[in-house]
């Protein structure tokens, strides 16, 4: 035989004695056949730190559809999120109040926003308390965990210190946001209206548009004239919440449909283009009717309202 050809005979030899052995080894029980089934272990929760990393991620998409979300279909993913959220964070609720009390400061900070994903009011106490922490960024995730959590049996004075006194804008606005949700709640409290009041005059557009939103949902009737300034704020967003929250208002109690009806009309002819699109929005929703685009018949209407 041709030495050239050796590896391969000796390749389908071993082969064919592979198979041999194969053969016969057929006949007797494996070790693995006889080794009784025993399952194994489920898996454990994932590391806190990958948790909280996911999470994270998962916050930030959050944080962007709540802004961006301009479609049933958007909404609906939003939605989706939300509730995967709320499941992961009610699971791993006992591991996110160690890491917030005596985690890493970065921990401390996500626990502290998904903790307020876990609808358990009695996480409240360690959220309040971390809003005494130096770190600006923890207070601000606090802060946005509490509105979250939206409870409305929440202790407001921590809130509200944080709406009045930090210098950071931020903070501020998380803390109008708590406020904002926790209102929508249910909450009505003498100290929750006199705050918001206070702050239609942030420098921040964000927190007076928030604030403009709280008196409304709180209906609170003395707000009528201090809403009626924002009507020509620099701000749009502060500007169209002060306009619902003078239609809500207005709606809520009649003696006042008079005065936020003139405070709208007044503000027609002293706006840009679109935001006299919002205000006649707003005009109509309170007059339940529609007088057009010019400002005359709505002026005529509001005079005659007492």
């Amino acid at each position: 035989m041709h030495a050239a050809r050796w590896p391969l005979v000796l390749s389908l030899l071993l082969s064919g004695l592979a198979a041999c052995v194969s053969s016969s080894a057929e006949d007797e029980p494996s070790a693995d056949e006889t080794r009784p089934f025993v399952p194994l272990p489920d898996e454990g929760p994932e590391p806190i730190g990958y948790f909280l990393v996911r999470f994270d991620r998962s916050l930030a998409a959050w944080s962007e559809g709540k802004l961006a979300a301009s479609n049933a279909r958007e909404t609906s993913a939003l939605e989706a999120l939300e509730r995967d959220m709320r499941q992961r964070a009610t699971k791993r609720k006992d591991d996110l109040l160690i890491e917030l009390e005596s985690g890493a400061l970065a921990n401390r900070r996500i626990a502290a926003a998904a903790l307020g994903f876990s609808d358990d009011p009695t996480v409240l106490g360690p959220m309040l308390t971390a809003l005494s922490d130096p770190d600006p960024e923890l207070v601000q995730k606090s802060l946005l965990g509490l509105g979250i959590l939206a409870d409305r049996d929440t202790p407001l004075s921590g809130i509200l210190r944080q709406l009045d006194d930090s210098p950071d804008p931020w903070t501020r606005n998380n803390a109008a946001f708590a406020l904002l949700e926790i209102a929508r709640a249910g909450r009505r409290d003498p100290a929750l209206a006199e705050a918001a009041a206070r702050a239609l005059t942030d420098p921040e557009a964000g927190v007076r548009a928030q604030c403009a939103t709280i008196l409304g949902v709180v209906s609170d009737e003395s707000a009528v004239a201090l809403l009626a300034p924002l009507l020509h704020d620099d701000a749009n967003l502060a500007a169209l919440a002060a306009a619902i929250s003078l239609s809500s208002l207005g709606k809520a109690h009649p003696r006042q449909k008079g005065a936020v009806a003139r405070h709208l009309v007044a503000a027609l002819d002293d706006v840009r283009a679109d935001r006299r699109s919002q205000l006649l929005g707003a005009l109509r929703w309170l007059a339940e009717t529609d007088h057009g685009e010019d400002i005359r018949p709505w002026r005529e209407w509001a005079a005659r309202l007492p």
